[in-house]
């Protein structure tokens, strides 16, 4: 982490504290009682507060006074699960948000596209853009916050093979803790695919990234167990068939998204840092619920290695990509071996990859992968 975004990171941290704390003390107990009662009870009436998005409308605007007081202003819906920033606000990059010059123009970063309402884009007194992430309520969350704050923030957080998403502060109203985290560039989900002009190299590099973030956090005995690429972002789509050149700047990519993860305790034997089942939680409470894909291991009914998972999940999400380059393309292979006796780990997959990468010039991969999406051309 650069030392400007550090000086960002603490800046926004401190106010936001400074907010909370005196609006805290000064907020009249039944100001805040009526400001409860208005909010979901629990995480997943949060989650799926109804049918449309009126709905989870709704919530935010119980909290809009607790957030002004905080210092924050909502950024405002425009359509579907898309939120748009506000009009007259200042914008000041946080480090976290970038659009290249291919693009001319940053009004993408202007629009945060979330997967529940339990997320919603704010912007500060000083003009940086942030999410608030509904953490806790009441008994539920606890684990999640628990990994957060080991991962997300003090010396850990500080390393830059951790990739996960840092967290500037914990403010709490009543029974709910929520977290504010930088607003980052976009989501990895749209680097192939969709529109962004990403080469073989932009996407591997990515890949690269989220392996390395996977080999970090598994040292520290914390499995994601959601990690789909949905789940990783990315600070700006590099677009290097775009610029038609290899960018000098390389996007930092975030992993995000720790609800359903597990930490396993340093004493805890190898053997017995396994799961069962689909992993439950957040958005999947129930069997019935989970509609993400599974390896085999998962439907068993046995015991398996949750570290695994991680990996079949993030190479399983890449299932379109194709570099055309076979060494590649069979690495994303063996990250989805059906027996994970003999599907790689995330370290294997990293170190093989890296060693591909490292034995050819980077211009050998300035070349649209197979299933890009294709632009008309304007000729």
């Amino acid at each position: 982490m650069s030392s400007s975004v550090g000086r960002t990171l603490a800046t926004i941290g401190t106010a936001l504290v400074a907010l909370y704390v005196f609006w805290d003390a000064h907020c009249p107990r039944n100001t805040r009682r009526r400001i409860r009662q208005k909010l979901p009870a629990n995480l997943d009436e949060w989650r799926i507060p109804g049918n449309c998005a009126e709905d989870e409308e709704r919530i935010w605007l119980q909290l809009d006074e607790l957030l002004g007081r905080w210092g924050f202003t909502q950024w405002q819906h425009f359509m579907a699960s898309i939120l748009e920033a506000p009009g007259k606000a200042p914008q000041l990059s946080s480090g976290f948000g970038y659009t290249p010059l291919a693009r001319t123009t940053p009004n993408r970063l202007g629009r945060f596209e979330y997967t529940n309402p339990l997320s919603r884009a704010v912007r500060t007194q000083d003009g940086h853009d942030v999410i608030i992430r509904v953490i806790v309520i009441g008994k539920e969350g606890h684990e999640h916050l628990k990994i957060l704050r080991k991962l997300a923030t003090g010396p850990l957080s500080l390393y830059s093979e951790n990739h996960a998403l840092p967290m500037f502060a914990e403010l709490q109203f009543e029974d709910i803790i929520f977290g504010v985290f930088p607003k980052v560039g976009g989501s990895v989900l749209r680097a192939h695919g969709y529109w962004p002009r990403n080469s073989v190299g932009d996407i591997v590099d990515m890949l690269l990234q989220m392996l390395e973030a996977l080999v970090f956090i598994h040292s520290h005995n914390v499995a994601h167990r959601d990690a789909f690429i949905d789940n990783f972002v990315v600070q700006w789509q590099p677009e290097s068939l775009a610029a038609k050149k290899i960018s000098i700047s390389r996007p930092r990519i975030y992993l995000i998204d720790f609800e359903v993860a597990m930490q396993f305790s340093e004493d805890c034997p190898i053997e017995q840092r396994v799961c069962v089942g689909p992993p439950l939680g957040g958005s999947f409470p129930s069997p019935e619920m989970y509609k993400r894909q599974c390896p085999p291991e998962v439907k068993s009914g046995k015991p398996y290695d949750p570290f695994k998972l991680d990996v079949w999940q993030l190479a399983s999400s890449l299932h379109k990509f194709k570099s055309k380059i076979p060494a590649i393309d069979e690495t994303l292979a063996a990250m989805t071996d059906d027996d994970p006796v003999f599907r790689l780990s995330a370290q294997q997959a990293l170190d093989r990859l890296g060693q591909i990468v490292a034995s050819m010039p980077p211009e050998s991969l300035l070349f649209e992968p197979e299933g890009a999406f294709k632009f008309k051309s304007t000729n």
